[in-house]
């Protein structure tokens, strides 16, 4: 009768203990949990793993931290040439400009060091500048300047880096709940409940043998002995060999000299 032997699944780093799982939920699943009798287990295990999987997979950094400072600084670059321009316009020669920069300037003096604030408070203030040049009184004046759609390219670019901090939020609330979770714990329910398939599998596999069973158990063991051999080769010395016990290599005896050689003519070199 064939059997699933036992492993010590505690020593194998975190990357490994997944990878051993996932195999043998791979093997679980060609093989039905209904022909292995492991019905209950098997979705619970498949929950697990999946817990798991996560950890394993979460991000070192946040994967929005670079993308959010490229969008924060598109928008700085769009509200500072806006601004720079109504600045300019403020001494053009043509006096129509002139006057319409003179009164918009009022309105950017206020946005002055907007580019230096917290993402969330520069989001809110360039969403108040944009609304405040596209306010009936001032609307005309950007046309004037010709700055219409400087305004709209500012809009697109703050609406831009706002969607982007949404999903950094999500993503940092996501990467919390996987840093609550305690892996050694986990660790310790998967191996259980990997336990339990193995101790149902075999007693089914002594009681009412089939080839589901049988397969699966080959499978599982041939995996076993893999992911033991891995593990004593990550323990093994630097050479990637793991020397025999016991066994001393003897050093190697010294070759006789050759009697009255010459020592210009291979003798021993000084």
């Amino acid at each position: 009768m064939k059997q699933i032997v036992p492993i010590s699944l505690t020593s194998p780093p975190v990357s490994t203990h997944l990878e051993f799982h996932t195999q043998v939920n791979k093997y679980l699943l060609q093989a039905t949990a209904a022909a292995l009798h492991v019905e209950a287990q098997a979705a619970q295990y498949a929950a697990l793993l999946e817990q798991e999987a996560a950890i394993v997979n979460r991000p070192s950094a946040q994967r929005y931290t670079q993308q959010l400072a490229d969008a924060d600084l598109r928008r700085d670059h769009g509200a500072g040439v806006l601004m720079n321009i109504i600045k300019a316009q403020v001494r053009s020669l043509d006096n129509e400009k002139k006057t319409a920069a003179l009164q918009l300037k009022s309105i950017i003096d206020s946005y002055r060091n907007v580019g230096d604030q917290s993402y969330m408070k520069e989001t809110a203030q360039l969403r108040g500048l944009v609304e405040a040049l596209r306010s009936a009184g001032n609307a005309p004046l950007v046309t004037v300047l010709g700055l219409d759609a400087e305004v709209d390219l500012l809009e697109e670019a703050n609406t831009a880096f706002e969607e982007l901090h949404r999903l950094s939020q999500a993503d940092a609330q996501q990467r919390q709940a996987l840093e609550a979770i305690d892996t050694r714990e986990l660790r310790g329910r998967v191996d259980a409940c990997y336990q339990q398939i193995v101790l149902l599998v075999n007693a089914f596999a002594i009681a009412s043998p089939s080839d589901a069973l049988n397969t699966f158990i080959d499978s599982v063991n041939g995996l076993i002995y893999r992911t033991q051999q891995e593990d004593n080769h990550s323990h093994s010395t630097g050479d990637g060999s793991t020397p025999d016990p016991g066994t001393d290599t003897p050093e190697p005896e010294p070759e006789p000299e050759e009697p009255g050689g010459d020592e210009g003519e291979g003798g021993s070199p000084l």
